[in-house]
């Protein structure tokens, strides 16, 4: 219980770490925050669903939510993880977005955050084919 306490105290220290790094971007920002900020806020929601957090991964609690299995053998949680699936769903939003509203706050990191995460995928996935 106590582990898993300071888990939780240690993610909440570094989510505010991060929110007064973007509120201070935010602050000195020069372009209009709009609807293109969105691309940024999707491309971190599509990282957060895959990222692992101690043991803890979002979009492996939202496949078990639904009663769906995040791995194609789901016995030992081995084969292909569906959870990337899940983060495309928020990427490719982000590019679209960022596509239609370049000149706002944050299209350029979402555009680029999620395209090296979209490239990524579609690589890790030839290569799950192949083997």
């Amino acid at each position: 219980m106590t582990h898993s306490f300071s888990s939780i105290l240690t993610y909440c220290i570094q989510a505010i770490a991060i929110l007064l790094i973007i509120f201070n971007l935010i602050k000195r920002n020069k372009k209009k925050i709009g609807k293109g900020s969105f691309s940024l806020l999707l491309a971190f929601l599509g990282m957060a669903v895959s990222f692992k957090f101690g043991n803890y991964i979002l979009g492996d609690h939202l496949f078990s939510i639904l009663g769906l299995s995040a791995w194609s053998n789901n016995v030992d949680n081995t084969g292909f993880h569906y959870t990337m699936f899940l983060s495309i769903i928020f990427f490719i939003p982000s590019l679209i977005i960022g596509y239609k509203n370049p000149e706002e706050f944050g299209v350029k990191i979402g555009k680029w955050v999620s395209s090296i995460y979209l490239f990524l995928i579609i690589v890790m996935f030839i290569f799950f084919i192949i083997s």
